[in-house]
């Protein structure tokens, strides 16, 4: 009997031994738990094109709004660039409209009118003289000669009477001066007629024939419109114009720094009137809906955590509290290595990083708070 009790206690004395290693052995699979610090994501706010600032309606510690304005520079020499890239649009895009459409009718019209009228300008030079205009033009050289002879006799009458003084001086100076006009106007008549006797001149054929090649040529221009080069060649120039246009809208967009998310303002390093430079970064923000906790586990763990595993955070300052989150990141690459990992123990000083994101919708918990972090 007594030996049989022995037994007995033996039995419940390995039983329990080995219960308790088996929940030695789970609670230590179970208990994934880890310290780190609380982070959040630092939004760098700058411009690219810089200036002088004439606005900040921010101060740190401020919590700002998802497209809050937080900085102004000035850009009252962009807004006139601004101005001129539009009247630049307005005019290339009514050059390639016009160049698209082709000439109005009205100014076709125009061209084969000088087109015409150039035409005939030719044939005129070609054919000379009407003999109509020679005939006329011998008719008044005849009356020319005519009146010259008329004249000449009077001179000769008057040219007497001075010299027995029965007329003027002025009388005397009348007749020379009729006679002497009348000598002219028919030299002139004479070379007018031979004029038109010799006709058109060589010269004078070639330059009627250039400006007939020549408005004609302008004829056809206004028929067919513009060359298909030209036309690229205006939608080049608009297309320029506009792409000049979106440069400075990028450029005064850099004049006003908005906030990306809703954030908290931690740093301020400018004030209304300070002259910055392009790509300095002015303000830092703080977005508290991205906080995590970086953590390091250790090679021996790894198995057992995976994106998307949720997780329990607790901080010092809600200690009964605790917060929900998931793996969010696993590094690729162990840190703090040692030398030589050869034994089950170096293994476990070999650790890899992991971002547990935490939910802070009530935005209560801060950057830099510890933290501990239960994997499930």
């Amino acid at each position: 009997m007594r030996r049989r009790i022995v037994v007995i206690v033996a039995a419940a004395v390995v039983l329990i031994a080995a219960v308790w290693v088996v929940l030695a052995i789970r609670a230590r699979h179970a208990a994934l738990e880890y310290s780190g610090t609380i982070e959040t994501r630092e939004i760098q706010i700058g411009s690219k094109v810089g200036g002088r600032v004439v606005g900040v309606s921010v101060e740190e510690g401020e919590t700002a709004r998802g497209g809050t304005v937080l900085v102004r520079f000035e850009c009252d020499q962009l807004k006139a660039q601004r101005a001129e890239a539009a009247a630049a649009i307005a005019e290339a895009q009514a050059d390639l409209e016009r160049m698209v459409r082709g000439n109005r009718p009205e100014e076709i019209a125009q061209a084969k009118a000088a087109a015409e009228q150039a035409s005939a300008a030719l044939d005129a030079a070609r054919n000379g003289p009407r003999k109509q205009e020679i005939d006329q033009a011998q008719a008044e050289y005849a009356a020319a000669k005519a009146d010259t002879a008329n004249a000449e006799a009077f001179y000769k009458r008057m040219e007497q009477l001075m010299a027995t003084d029965t007329i003027s001086r002025q009388q005397f100076d009348d007749a020379r001066d009729r006679r002497d006009a009348a000598a002219q106007k028919a030299e002139s008549a004479r070379q007018q007629l031979q004029l038109l006797q010799a006709g058109t001149r060589p010269e004078d054929l070639r330059a009627a024939e250039q400006r007939f090649h020549q408005a004609d040529a302008a004829r056809v221009l206004a028929v067919k419109g513009s060359r298909r080069e030209d036309v690229d060649a205006a939608r080049g120039r608009f297309a320029q114009a506009q792409a000049r246009a979106a440069e400075l809208d990028a450029q005064l967009n850099e004049c006003e720094l908005k906030t990306p998310a809703d954030a908290v303002v931690e740093t301020v390093s400018i004030r209304p009137g300070d002259l910055v430079p392009p790509g300095r970064i002015v303000l830092s923000l703080l977005e508290p809906s991205q906080l995590w906790v970086k953590i390091y586990v250790p090679e021996t763990d790894l198995a057992r955590v995976r994106l998307g595993q949720q997780a329990q955070v607790r901080v010092d300052s809600f200690g009964g509290r605790a917060f929900t989150g998931h793996v969010g990141q696993i590094a690729s690459q162990a840190e703090f290595l040692p030398r030589n990992v050869q034994t089950h123990e170096d293994r476990e000083h070999q650790v890899f990083g992991v971002k547990v994101y935490v939910d802070n919708a009530q935005a209560v918990l801060k950057s830099g708070m510890a933290a501990t972090v239960r994997l499930q």
